[in-house]
């Protein structure tokens, strides 16, 4: 329990990290942003740099899908709720990695390319639309995600009543905050925040886990 709390912890907040970090080299393209914004965006921004970029959210995604499953078997106790509670985590995290890969990932690489290689500008902002909107509608499922660890979590104890209460809170603005695509879809703020601090008490945990191995080896001595 301990190695795979210490994995669930730093494969969390690496996803937050190659995240951020992906975003750095891109273009940030809201929903009804200005055709000259489209363009320096789509059409004359560097087409390596945006690729690198793209590149390492799609690392990050994998990793997720790992940190999640993993997440979701560590929340599972013995009861059918919590263990129906773990499904619903796995399940969100797949289907929020295959939406963030068909529309976030697949779209967006291909708004980019288009632009480079001769669209009309009113294609590659169409189909980065569908990128935009992907990524808000990923923030819901990010909200499910939350939800049904913070109850697995409030069931099972192996999660701070204080985060599991914060989950609560986090995973209905998630929801509620889809239809904001407009503005960025903000709500995925409080997501990465939500994972990084779950990432920080994945890593307690681990090293409760370890304090609890020596006081019942020292115990039984």
């Amino acid at each position: 329990m301990r190695r795979l709390w210490l994995t669930a912890g730093w494969l969390l907040i690496a996803y937050v990290v190659l995240t951020f970090a992906g975003a750095v080299f891109q273009s940030q393209l809201t929903l009804g942003a200005k055709p000259s914004d489209a363009a320096k965006a789509l059409v004359t921004s560097s087409l390596t740099k945006t690729y690198t970029g793209f590149y390492l959210e799609f690392i990050a995604a994998l990793v997720f899908l790992v940190a999640a499953l993993l997440l979701a078997r560590l929340l599972r106790g013995e009861g059918e709720t919590s263990a129906w509670l773990s499904s619903c985590i796995a399940g969100a995290a797949v289907t929020y990695v295959a939406v963030m890969g068909a529309t976030g990932g697949a779209a967006g690489a291909a708004a980019l390319y288009d632009g480079h290689h001769g669209a009309s500008l009113a294609t590659v902002t169409t189909v980065n639309d569908i990128r935009n909107i992907g990524f808000a509608i990923s923030g819901g499922l990010a909200g499910v995600l939350v939800l049904a660890a913070s109850g697995a979590g409030f069931i099972t104890g192996r999660l701070p009543r204080w985060f599991v209460y914060a989950g609560f809170v986090v995973g209905v603005i998630c929801i509620a905050a889809v239809p904001a695509v407009k503005a960025g879809a903000p709500q995925t703020l409080l997501w990465f925040l939500w994972l990084l601090v779950a990432g920080i008490i994945a890593l307690r945990q681990a090293r409760s886990a370890s304090s609890a191995t020596v006081r019942a080896a020292m115990a039984t001595s």
